[in-house]
């Protein structure tokens, strides 16, 4: 396959900006790339308090100030700034000693003009090596490209992410040809945060990209935390920088057809609220792996493209930290609180937009496979959207709990598991585990999970109520088409409220909403059962294969054993008469002395299980290798992860990062797993030992370790 340049990869028609209203004010690509020219009004310039008149150009500042966005919309254009914050702009007649985290101050004009540099500036175009006369795609400025400006370091590219999500991409070399440098330094530049991937208006061009132009953006959304509904948050310190077609060999494998990458730490945006906007790299390293980790177990998640130091850059947590930045990937950045926020302040109209955006252009929705006409499912666009959202979530959190693992349930409308914040892998079974320790109620725990994927349904059901609700209206009426979806007009919401149908079609909506939650316990269970008996090397469904389950992890539980080495051991389970079965026992059991009564419990289970797989013919030989292929004997545990972070971040040994990364892309290997019944111990080289280390269970007081959200 043709590699192409990260400058030169072709922008998708089905990018959110095209089909979505932006923040009024910078409605355009166009506004956005204005900023570097700005011009300081005379009230910006004069002492005492800054009052803007109409007319008066919006100031960068309004880029990087925490603001409500009204007007209905959904995102704000906004360039990668990963400064530390407060940023150290300072009039140049009084010299103040910066501090982290600590505010200097300066006039207004001098904020506007210092900001106005860093801003994305036309003069100042990356061009591609062999293509100067092209049309620029990648702009920075006089400011990024000084001295005083971050130098990014890579430190570590997840070819693997490439390969099955954008094969297209020339990753380039840092020790290739010059053509090859070139394009290392230039995808460096962008994933750094230097180089702002934008694109001016060409008024000669097809309607989008190349009409309307292309610049990064931070989507705005609400949400709840901890169960309460926190009103705006957004992508505080998160920016998509591209939105790109997938190949067609991707899409014929993933079903994706837009891939959007998202730089995670870039800076400021209007929704950063308190925050700085900066990653640091203790969080970045944990989403790094944490994503590579859940796409090799087979699980919806969203990507992690590259790992990018900020060396120069100090970041205040709990300690002084240096920043780093993740590219991150996924179809759809949009979540649930995406629609949530607009339906709570009453823009129905970009609520009709959101849900023609997801239907349409995520989820690629075809009239002609809509339900049929007088179909109890309904035909209504947002009912076939919250089903999907909600039937894609179920999917996602039985993925979840098949294989422990522990979330903060922020859900994405595509059912991908993103923002790896404070998460972890189940070491010892305890369903009441919680991994996050903020959360002193335990409400995301791990059994909580699958309540808060309804919980999350439902909020994003009261969100849609209306509309579905007005929906039913249209298809309930003689003039409804015969076949495709129903969409409701524009001015719907504005036209309910005078005419006083809102209330009855919130009514109806919720009707449908329960009938939607009803499915998700549904196809949770299915899924659930289903990535089980994968687990347990189950060929065929039986009804008892739940109860098969359950009473597994409760006599994990009652013994306190590992999940996931006990999931791994049963590939070697030789059967209750053979003479290895007590030695596969105490293997199992980690040696533990128990009382009899609890050993015939677990005979009793074994021979149940035993039963079960005598269903199938399959040779045992055969059945391990299935099942070693459901069950990871590399599991990315906290004590890796701390481990790894404290030698990247105090030694800079990115050969260990590197170790983890591959065994976290591929954690069904062997790496010296124990034979059992066997005595010999063969001695490996050294690489194969430190694998063989990594895949075991980690010092007994990191079993369980929580980790904060700064995580």
């Amino acid at each position: 396959m043709a590699k192409t340049s990260i400058l030169q990869l072709p922008i998708s028609r089905s990018a959110p900006i095209y089909h979505l209203p932006s923040d009024p004010l910078f409605p355009s690509p166009a506004s956005l790339l204005q900023l570097s020219s700005y011009v300081p009004p005379e009230s910006v310039s004069a002492p005492g308090p800054v009052a803007l008149k109409e007319g008066d150009p919006v100031p960068p500042s309004m880029l990087r100030r925490s603001r409500m966005t009204r007007g209905g919309g959904v995102f704000c254009y906004v360039s990668p700034l990963p400064l530390e914050f407060p940023y150290n702009i300072q009039d140049t007649e009084v010299v103040q000693e910066k501090e982290v985290g600590k505010e200097v101050m300066a006039k207004a004009v001098t904020i506007e003009t210092k900001l106005a540099e860093y801003e994305l500036d036309r003069q100042f175009p990356v061009l591609e090596l062999g293509k100067e006369d092209a049309r620029p795609t990648a702009f920075e400025s006089a400011r990024r490209r000084s001295d005083d400006f971050p130098k990014p370091k890579l430190l570590s590219i997840s070819t693997k992410c490439a390969d099955e999500w954008l094969p297209q991409l020339d990753l380039g070399s840092a020790d290739g040809s010059d053509a090859d440098k070139s394009t290392r330094e230039q995808l460096l530049g962008v994933l750094g945060g230097r180089t702002g991937l934008a694109r001016e208006p060409n008024p000669e061009g097809p309607e989008y990209p190349e009409k309307l132009g292309f610049a990064p953006w931070a989507l705005c959304y609400g949400g709840h935390q901890f169960g309460s509904w926190a009103g705006q948050l957004g992508d505080g310190r998160a920016i998509s920088i591209l939105s790109t077609p997938a190949t067609p060999e991707v899409q014929a494998k993933t079903g994706i057809r837009t891939l959007e990458l998202q730089l995670k730490g870039s800076g400021r945006t209007p929704y950063s609220r308190f925050a700085d906007g900066l990653a640091v790299l203790r969080s970045s390293i944990r989403e790094y792996l944490g994503a590579e980790a859940m796409a090799a177990l087979k699980l919806p998640t969203s990507r992690a493209l590259a790992l990018v130091g900020l060396p120069s850059v100090r970041v205040l947590r709990e300690r002084v930290e240096t920043a780093a930045l993740v590219t991150r990937v996924a179809p759809s950045w949009i979540r649930i609180g995406s629609l949530e926020i607009q339906a709570t302040r009453e823009e129905w109209d970009t609520l009709r937009m959101l849900t023609k955006h997801v239907g349409r252009e995520v989820f690629d929705f075809d009239d002609a496979k809509s339900p049929a006409k007088g179909s109890d499912r309904g035909r209504g666009l947002g009912l076939a959207v919250l089903r999907e959202v909600s039937a894609r979530t179920a999917v996602l959190i039985a993925g979840w709990q098949a294989y422990g693992f522990m979330h903060g349930v922020n859900i994405a409308v595509v059912g991908s598991c993103i923002d790896y914040g404070p998460y972890a892998f189940m070491d010892v079974y305890d369903p009441s585990h919680v991994c996050n320790h903020s959360d002193e109620e335990g409400r995301y725990s791990y059994r909580n999970q699958p309540t808060m994927g309804i919980f999350a349904v439902q909020k994003l059901g009261n969100a849609m109520a209306e509309l579905i609700g007005c929906e039913e209206d249209l298809e309930n009426s003689e003039s409804s088409p015969a076949t495709g979806f129903l969409e409701v007009d524009e001015g719907w919401g504005e036209g309910g409220q005078l005419a006083g149908w809102m209330d009855g079609w919130k009514k109806v909506g919720l009707e449908r909403v329960e009938e939607v939650k009803a499915e998700f316990q549904v196809i949770f269970k299915d899924e659930y059962t289903r990535l089980m008996r994968l687990r347990l090397g189950l060929l065929s469904s039986d009804d008892g294969d739940f109860d098969l389950v359950s009473s597994f992890l409760d006599l994990l539980t009652l013994h306190s054993l590992d999940y996931s080495s006990s999931f791994r051991i049963l590939s070697q389970f030789p059967g209750t008469s053979s003479p290895l079965y007590n030695p596969f026992l105490d293997h199992l059991l980690e040696s533990k002395k128990l009382d009899q009564s609890w050993i015939l419990d677990w005979t009793k289970w074994f021979e149940k299980y035993e039963a079960r797989l005598a269903v199938s013919t399959e040779e045992p030989a055969t059945r391990r290798a299935r099942q070693d292929a459901a069950n990871p004997r590399f599991v990315l545990r906290q004590w890796v992860l701390e481990e790894t972070i404290a030698k990247v971040d105090k030694e800079g040994d990115l050969k260990a990062l590197d170790r983890v990364l591959k065994l976290s892309e591929a954690p069904f290997e062997s790496y010296g797993e124990k034979e059992v019944g066997s005595d010999v111990c063969e001695k490996g080289e050294a690489e194969a030992l430190e694998r063989e280390r990594l895949c075991g269970k980690g010092a007994d007081d990191m079993l369980g370790f929580q980790c904060s959200c700064s995580s």
